[in-house]
């Protein structure tokens, strides 16, 4: 007879004398990563290395803590690594659509920003005011009195060689003009057509002469002109840089390091001397029509170009910068070019409405991405690759890039990166982009995956302790004693599934924390208890398990038939389990066989039905290789078989029922009753050995439930696998039941035990030959199989 187990083996308890302390008040509140040795070490190592490619990903189910641990292990690097540069944005002044990017060092991107604001002002003030005084007039007013002296001097040339041959020479807006005249007074044209030819010989001999002395002069006040300009220009330089060449001396002395920066103000400087006049002029009103708006451009409107757009400013990190993105659109990544509304209606934008995004923010760092939210964003995964591909960021108008929009849009010029990036994701979507994106490798070679469990032991034990302990500082929680604390951590076991193993699904033990703390509030304690523990656990089973108390009602009521007393031919009380999404609790399904004459086999009525999923579809056929391999070496199987779980809606997945399959199966075959009182869970394998599953703590508590709906007998238990008693963390209710005899656990680790104890009959050893001991149960499956046999030769002759 299987060795029933004891009740100090259905539950591992955790004793509150193992914490060295009385509550986690008196805990630090430590923050550091939990049960993750691999994920941490392979975190580590993608964040040190330097190779291009090497970013993250880290996976791990939802609730493993994975952006917790991220974070810590991320910020602990980024403390060796030094603060990056500031970036700014200047104008280009030889294409404006292009924006130049300059870097400076941390810090440095405020002060030049600032240094360039002061300089501006200076320059509004200075360059009116320098060339408002009295010796710049003066010594403007000279310059044009010599232009206009050596341009009289020419025109007075031109002038005596027109009056000696009877010419005059016309000066007006459209240019000189010469006219013929007689005794000083110019000739009518109509005269001109009265001359004699030997006059207009002479006439036409004359204009030739002075043609070309006025082509001559016209050339002559080209040059005076040039020269006139070229003067006053040298001279408006001259003092403009008197205004201001000292500022900008001394900004190009301050940053001369930086090669850029002094590029950039010697192009700044010959703008500025190109633009004197503007600089030095009122702005005026423009006309008040309805369609145009705001003045010309003016010193101030010419000064906004001047402007630095301080795109990051690093001046107040320590170290390099750790960036998470909880919202990572497009442009929330790559940054912004903003419009607004200008002259006409129009959509204008200029290089100081750029706006950083994320990259900028973390380049020198690290950047942190929920890989969901990230490939729920349009066009947000595909810049995140184009970034690491090409190592730099490139401001692009998404809206000009599908051409949505016909704006004025700048291009503003690449910023190098060197960061690296870590995705937290789920297996699923981890898997799914390894086998459907070709770069997915190339640009995310380290994977961090986060194990569902950890050792229990003393590292183990005390990590929860510190994850309470810090949860109730930061959070303002009550404080938890060391046996609630004992209780959380046998909760975590729980979760795990395991006696050895505590779960590392840090939400739903965070969130248990808290439901605890609300009813040690309610209660006006000022520290938390078991029974706070165990009535935040009850409570959140009562407001889930609405579906299963439906269920035990119905079982109840006898509309689901479920039998637990007496024995049945070919019926056995399978598990399941039910997963809610949210909830998931066990109950006892009735799976029965029935026997006939044929050549069909096993028929699986769920497969055959399309409600049996693949696995337990798998675990049929293995039973069916079990069965022939056992029984049918001498007798060939020349019966039909149906397998059915009995009243089943929807679909049956998994292989646990398969050795209740095969139970039911010899039970019909044989005509043997099997016991109700026992619930069978555990898959077979061909050899007959019964192999783990999972959810045996579910299944057992299911059972136990519906027994006691319909009447506990003190006979009523489970069978399990052997293997799956480490597994063992059922309710205090099981166990009591378990302790006064109410209830049983039967560790079983082939097909014989189970036979043995549901059918009370020794299954008998195989002899060697094929054959079993008379009056055994094996014995019997043959001694039917053969009748069935001749019954079938009897019908069917070869």
């Amino acid at each position: 007879m299987t060795k029933e187990l004891d009740p100090k083996d259905l539950r591992k308890r955790v004793d509150p004398a193992l914490f060295e302390f009385e509550t986690t008040l008196d805990l630090p509140p430590l923050q550091k990563p939990l049960g993750q040795k691999r994920a941490l070490d392979a975190m580590n190592f993608g964040l040190e290395i330097e190779s291009h490619g090497f970013n993250l990903f880290v996976l791990g189910q939802p609730g493993a803590g994975k952006q917790t641990t991220a974070s810590l292990v991320v910020g602990e690097i980024a403390k060796k690594r030094p603060v990056p540069p500031d970036l700014v944005y200047v104008y280009n002044f030889d294409d404006a659509e292009r924006p130049v990017a300059i870097e400076l060092p941390s810090g440095m991107g405020e002060v030049f920003r600032q240094d360039v604001k002061v300089f501006i002002a200076a320059l509004l003030l200075e360059i009116p005011t320098v060339f408002a005084t009295e010796a710049y007039a003066h010594e403007r007013s000279k310059l044009f009195e010599s232009y206009q002296s050596r341009k009289n001097e020419v025109l007075k040339s031109l002038e005596t060689l027109a009056n000696e041959h009877n010419f005059q020479v016309n000066r007006s807006a459209e240019g000189l003009a010469l006219i013929y005249t007689r005794e000083g007074e110019p000739v009518p044209p109509e005269e001109l057509k009265d001359m004699s030819a030997e006059e207009n010989t002479k006439l036409h001999k004359a204009r030739e002469v002075l043609q070309v002395q006025l082509h001559k002069t016209i050339r002559e006040l080209k040059e005076l002109d040039r020269e006139n300009h070229e003067t006053i220009t040298a001279l408006d330089n001259r003092i403009g840089l008197t205004a201001v060449g000292n500022e900008i001396d001394a900004l190009e002395e301050k940053y001369a390091s930086i090669a850029r920066v002094v590029e950039y103000l010697n192009a700044l400087k010959n703008d500025i001397l190109q633009s004197i006049d503007t600089l030095r002029a009122e702005p005026q009103e423009t006309p008040n029509l309805p369609f145009l708006m705001g003045t010309v451009e003016g010193p101030e409107d010419l000064t906004k170009r001047y402007q630095v757009n301080l795109l990051v400013n690093n001046a107040e990190l320590k170290c390099a910068p750790v960036i998470f993105e909880s919202n990572p659109t497009y442009h929330n990544l790559m940054g912004r070019i903003d419009h607004c509304v200008q002259q006409y209606g129009a959509f204008v934008t200029d290089y100081t409405m750029l706006k950083a995004g994320a990259f900028h923010r973390a380049n020198g760092g690290y950047l942190v991405l929920n890989a969901r939210e990230l490939l729920l964003n349009p066009f947000a995964y595909e810049a995140l690759k184009r970034v690491l591909k090409d190592q730099q960021i490139q401001m692009e108008e998404i809206g000009e890039q599908m051409r949505l929009l016909s704006t004025v849009s700048l291009k503003p010029e690449a910023v190098p990166t060197k960061l690296k990036v870590v995705l937290l994701g789920t297996p699923w979507l981890y898997y799914l982009l390894e086998m459907n994106d070709e770069d997915f490798h190339k640009l995310f070679k380290v994977k961090g995956e986060f194990a569902h469990d950890m050792n229990y032991d003393d590292e183990g034990r005390m990590g929860y302790a510190y994850l309470v302990a810090n949860q109730c500082a930061h959070e303002g929680l009550l404080p938890l004693s060391r046996a609630a604390l004992a209780k959380v951590v046998e909760h975590g076991m729980r979760v795990a599934e395991s006696q050895k193993k505590l779960s590392t699904h840090f939400l739903e033990t965070t969130d248990l924390v808290r439901e605890a703390n609300h009813w040690a509030t309610k209660d006006n304690v000022a520290l938390v208890e078991p029974r706070h523990i165990i009535q935040a656990v009850e409570n959140k089973i009562y407001r889930n398990d609405y579906m299963e108390s439906v269920i035990g009602e119905m079982i109840g009521e006898g509309t689901i038939l479920i039998d637990v007393k007496g024995a049945v031919e070919g019926q056995v009380n399978g598990l399941s389990v039910y997963d809610m999404g949210d909830y998931a609790f066990g109950k006892p399904s009735r799976v029965t066989a029935r026997v006939f004459m044929g050549r069909e086999g096993l028929i699986n009525i769920e497969r055959e039905s399309d409600l049996g999923g693949r696995i337990h579809n798998k675990g049929v056929m293995i039973l069916q290789g079990f069965f022939g391999a056992r029984y049918a070496q001498r007798v060939p199987m020349t019966f039909g078989a149906t397998l059915c779980f009995e009243q089943s809606y929807g679909g049956v997945e998994g292989d646990s029922a398969s050795s209740a399959e095969l139970y039911s199966l010899i039970s019909a075959l044989t005509g043997v009753p099997v016991r109700q009182e026992i619930a069978v869970t555990g898959s077979v394998n061909q050899m007959g050995h019964i192999q783990a599953i999972g959810g045996v703590n579910l299944k057992i508590e299911g059972f136990y439930k519906t027994c006691k709906v319909l009447g506990l007998t003190g006979t009523q238990g489970v069978m399990i696998p052997l293997s799956n008693v480490p597994n063992l963390m059922l309710s205090d209710e099981v166990v009591d039941a378990v302790r006064e005899g109410q209830f049983h656990i039967y560790p079983i680790s082939s097909v014989d035990e189970g036979l043995k104890l549901l059918t009370g009959m020794d299954p008998g050893e195989e002899d060697g030959y094929g054959g079993y001991p008379n009056g055994t149960l094996n014995a019997r499956v043959l001694a039917r199989m053969e009748t069935i046999n001749k019954q079938w030769r009897q019908f069917h002759v070869e």
